[in-house]
């Protein structure tokens, strides 16, 4: 799969003048559900705000290999695509997981290194007339940055042999970026290897390839709007 992405460097002033959790992406690209080629727009929103759960996987079964997975339930917010006929697809609410698979078995889809699924719920709308009734995008694959040393330190002894002999002793609700699959505030900080849109009709999965993927820039009016909101409750509780 050839993907190409254009990657925007912009700051979002108003999460941190608002304290705001939600990110709004816009993508284009090129689906081949029914074997017609379509160009289309899209919309990813996600709130990184929303906390997860992190498990340890000791591998030996197809297809979970060993490492980290991390799951958002509720993260995804909204993932839409408008296609150049007019057609459209849709969902809301939905999980994202973060895997951090340190060894993949031969022949695995589960590539070495870091990967993003963002799913997304209540998914409908078609593509060539054709009901799609799944939608997610997949980051992958991006280099491994995760290190031992801070599991070494966290059980105080070797971690992944202690894993290995006794997964369950890892928390649920541990810290995920000391297994390296925190949820990142901006995702193409991390994920900027490759990115694409994956589509479910009937018994089809299709891979659709992305070409740009940008994060929004709130406009002047919407900053202005965040950074005075906690100035009007304040004078409301007053």
């Amino acid at each position: 799969m050839r993907t190409s992405l254009v990657l925007a460097a912009v700051v979002w002033a108003g999460a941190s003048a608002a304290g705001a959790s939600v990110v709004t992406y816009d993508f284009t690209g090129q689906t081949r559900v029914g074997g017609i080629p379509h160009n289309f727009t899209g919309v990813f929103v996600y709130n990184n705000g929303v906390p997860g759960s992190t498990v340890y996987h000791p591998g030996g079964g197809y297809p979970v290999q060993r490492g980290f997975e991390s799951r958002y339930q509720g993260a995804t917010q909204w993932l839409s695509i408008t296609l150049d006929n007019g057609e459209s697809v849709s969902g809301g609410v939905g999980m994202i997981q973060n895997n951090n698979i340190q060894q993949a078995n031969p022949g695995s889809q589960v590539p070495l290194g870091q990967s993003l699924q963002c799913y997304s719920s209540g998914v409908s709308g078609t593509i060539n007339g054709l009901h799609v009734f799944n939608m997610y995008l997949a980051f992958l694959p991006v280099d491994p940055h995760f290190s031992w040393n801070a599991l070494n330190t966290y059980f105080g002894g070797d971690a992944e042999a202690m894993l290995q002999n006794d997964p369950s002793i890892l928390p649920p609700d541990i810290d995920p970026r000391l297994t390296g699959t925190a949820l990142p505030r901006n995702v193409l900080d991390v994920f900027n290897g490759g990115v694409f849109l994956g589509t479910n009709h009937a018994m089809t999965n299709t891979v659709n390839d992305i070409y740009t993927f940008t994060r929004r820039v709130p406009s002047p009016s919407s900053l202005i709007l965040l950074a005075m909101a906690p100035c009007a409750f304040t004078r409301r509780r007053r």
